[in-house]
C-alpha cells in the first residue's frame, strides 16, 4: 500500500509513468543506515531511476520519492521546451 501511494505522487509530478519498480534491501545487518530501497520509474521513451540507504524502509522509499520528482520535473521540462 505504501509504495502504491508514493508512486501516485510521483504520477501527479509526471502523468506519463506507465511502471514503477521497487526493490527493498537489508545491507549489512544489525547496523544502522541499513535499510536500501531502489526505485526504477519507466515512462514513455525514457527510464528514471533512484536509489536511497536509510535507517528505514519507509524513509528510503521517501528519499527516492522526492530524487525522482526532481528528475521527473526535469524531464517534464525538458519536453516542454520542445
Amino acid at each position: 500500500y505504501t509504495t502504491l501511494f508514493r508512486s501516485s505522487k510521483l504520477e501527479k509530478t509526471y502523468e506519463q509513468v506507465q511502471k514503477a519498480d521497487v526493490s527493498l534491501k537489508v545491507v549489512k545487518p544489525a547496523t544502522a543506515m541499513n535499510k536500501q530501497a531502489s526505485i526504477t520509474v519507466s515512462f514513455p521513451g525514457n527510464t528514471a531511476f533512484a536509489e536511497k540507504t536509510c535507517d528505514t524502509f519507509e524513509e528510503s522509499i521517501d528519499q527516492c520519492v522526492d530524487s525522482l520528482k526532481v528528475q521527473l520535473t526535469k524531464i517534464k521540462e525538458k519536453q516542454r521546451e520542445r
